[in-house]
C-alpha cells in the first residue's frame, strides 16, 4: 500500500523592505521571507482537491499585508506574526515554519553625525526562526556571515597522529572563521515592552567578537565552548545555541626559493577544502 507519509509546502524568498518612518528619522527593515506550512493538505497530493490549498501567492500576499498593519522591529516579532496568521485563521493549517535573513542597514556618519536616512549594508546577517503549532511556539534568533580573522593569538598542537598525518605543530598562526550561530530563546520571551530580541542580538553579537578577539585559542572547538559558555552566562532568555565555524586556512607561503625570509608575514588564503566544526551549547 502506498501512502502519502509527510508532507510541507510554502513560498521562498519573498523579499520584503519596510521604511520606518519617526519624523525626519528613517528606519530600514529588509527581510527575505520563507514560510512552510503542514497540515490536512492530503487530498492536494492524492486526490486533486486544491479546495484547502492555500496559494503560495497568497502567501507572498500576506507577508505584505501583515508588514503594513503591524508594528515590529525584529525579524523573531514579525515571523511570529505571519505564523500567527496562518495558524490561527486556517483551522486546517497545524503547522507554520517562518525563516527570515534579515540585511542590517546602519546609519551612514558624516562628520561625526549619524544621517537620518542614509545607511550602509553590513556584510553578516541577523537570521529569525518560528516554528508555530497549535498551542506552543519555538522562537529563535541568529547570525550568519560573521567574518572574523585575528593574526596571533591561536595555536594548534599535540593533536592525534597516525600514518596519514602530515599536519605539522604551530605555536601560531591565522585564525579565520565565518561564524554562524543560531540560539533558542526560552518560553515567555516576546517582542513587547523590553523585548529581549533585538537586545540579545546585538549582546550576542559583540560576545561572538570579544571572546574571539581575547581567548588565546588550542582549537576552534575551544573558542566556540567558550563562547556558548559566555552567551549563555550574559543573556538569560537564551536556552541554547548552536553554533558553525569552519576553520579557514592560511598557509605560510614558501619564499625560499627567492632567496627571501618569511616570518609569518606572507599566507595563501584558502577557503577550500576547509575544516568544519560545529556544536550546541544548552543549559542543563
Amino acid at each position: 500500500m502506498i501512502t502519502l507519509s509527510e508532507n510541507a509546502y510554502g513560498k521562498d524568498r519573498v523579499r520584503l523592505t519596510k521604511v520606518v518612518r519617526d519624523g525626519a528619522t528613517h528606519s530600514i527593515l529588509e527581510f527575505t521571507v520563507h514560510i512552510r506550512l503542514q497540515g490536512e493538505f492530503e487530498k492536494v497530493y492524492t486526490e486533486d482537491d486544491n479546495r484547502y490549498c492555500v496559494p503560495t501567492d497568497t502567501m507572498r500576499n500576506t507577508v505584505y499585508v501583515l508588514a503594513r498593519k503591524n508594528t515590529f522591529d525584529s525579524p523573531e516579532e514579525f515571523a511570529r506574526i505571519i505564523a500567527d496568521h496562518f495558524v490561527d485563521n486556517f483551522e486546517h493549517i497545524r503547522t507554520c515554519e517562518v525563516r527570515i535573513e534579515q540585511n542590517i542597514w546602519q546609519r551612514i556618519v558624516v562628520a561625526g553625525k549619524p544621517q537620518e536616512h542614509s545607511f550602509t549594508k553590513e556584510r553578516s546577517i541577523r537570521t529569525a526562526f518560528v516554528r508555530r503549532e497549535e498551542s506552543k511556539a519555538e522562537v529563535r534568533g541568529g547570525i550568519r556571515g560573521l567574518e572574523v580573522l585575528k593574526s596571533t593569538g591561536s595555536y594548534f598542537r599535540d593533536f592525534l597522529r597516525d600514518e596519514n598525518t602530515t599536519l605539522p605543530e604551530v605555536d601560531e598562526r591565522i585564525m579565520a572563521t565565518t561564524v554562524e550561530a543560531e540560539w533558542v530563546y526560552g518560553a515567555g520571551a516576546t517582542d513587547s515592552n523590553g523585548s529581549p530580541f533585538n537586545s540579545a542580538c546585538e549582546r550576542a553579537r559583540q560576545i561572538i567578537l570579544e571572546v574571539f578577539a581575547t581567548h588565546h585559542s588550542p582549537s576552534v572547538q575551544s573558542t566556540m565552548y567558550r563562547t556558548g559558555e559566555r552567551l549563555l552566562d550574559a543573556i538569560p532568555h537564551m536556552d541554547s545555541i548552536a553554533m558553525v565555524m569552519p576553520n579557514q586556512h592560511h598557509i605560510l607561503f614558501d619564499l625560499s626559493p627567492f632567496g627571501l625570509k618569511n616570518d609569518n608575514e606572507i599566507f595563501v588564503g584558502t577557503d577550500a577544502p576547509a575544516g568544519v566544526i560545529s556544536a550546541t551549547i544548552s543549559r542543563d
